[in-house]
């Protein structure tokens, strides 16, 4: 009850016609915004639901303010995304080239909720980031397409040098294999029995699970030992002459 007075009462202080849509923000305005952004979840999306479109000039200030800490930014560009939603992609676009690597990623998460097509499209361009958390949102947002193109990006980007570390393999790896193996095609087989002797042993079961779903074979037993499983496939590849 009390959670529903306080909103509803912020509801009521925050219709002033300062939060309109293409009005400069002033002090008060920016502070009320911030206000909103600093209430409880629950509470934070009612007042957006409420009024979101009165706020939205209010939230991108606060996002694309450099003074501003990265948690009130972050929720800032999501709850603007929230307020405006498809309306939000040329704010969220911009914010997909910010310099700060927290923005690009909220823009990423963002535009794949309010706007799919364009989401995509921005993960295809983040997938070279050179941040290793935005690099691997862009590989979540694109785990829902299995087209030719997107496989194809994925598998480049397996061995691109920035997803190794002092010549170790970083677990962005691990994380592409998981989903290339879901739905594997005929031609990449070869790229599955090759990961078997990848020097990550994480990317070691999910590359038996793509051949397993290629070949319609199962090796060993339920509880088989995951290094002698991947024995049992080096053994499978080479008796059945899969070129390497």
């Amino acid at each position: 009850m009390n959670k529903i007075i306080v909103t509803s009462a912020l509801l009521a202080g925050l219709s002033s016609s300062a939060f309109a849509v293409g009005v400069r923000p002033s002090s008060s305005t920016l502070t009320s915004a911030i206000e909103v952004l600093n209430l409880p979840g629950e509470n934070r999306r009612m007042v957006i639901q409420g009024q979101g479109d009165k706020h939205y000039q209010n939230f991108i200030s606060v996002a694309f303010n450099d003074s501003q800490p990265m948690s009130l930014r972050w929720r800032a560009l999501m709850a603007a995304a929230e307020a405006k939603g498809i309306q939000a992609t040329a704010d969220l676009m911009k914010a997909g080239t910010h310099k700060q690597w927290y923005m690009r990623n909220a823009a990423l998460i963002a535009l794949s909720e309010v706007n799919p097509e364009q989401g995509e499209k921005l993960a295809q361009k983040l997938l070279k980031d050179k941040a290793l958390v935005v690099r691997s949102a862009a590989v979540t947002v694109l785990e829902k397409n299995s087209s030719t193109s997107v496989r194809e990006l994925l598998w480049e980007e397996l061995n691109q040098g920035y997803n190794f570390k002092n010549s170790q393999s970083l677990w962005i790896r691990h994380q592409i294999v998981e989903i290339l193996a879901q739905k594997p095609m005929d031609r990449e087989i070869r790229s599955f029995a090759q990961l078997l002797s990848d020097k990550d042993q994480r990317v070691h079961l999910p590359a038996v699970r793509g051949l397993e779903k290629l070949t319609g074979i199962k090796l060993g037993g339920a509880q088989e030992n995951p290094s002698a499983l991947v024995g049992l496939w080096k053994n499978y590849v080479k008796k059945e002459a899969i070129e390497l």
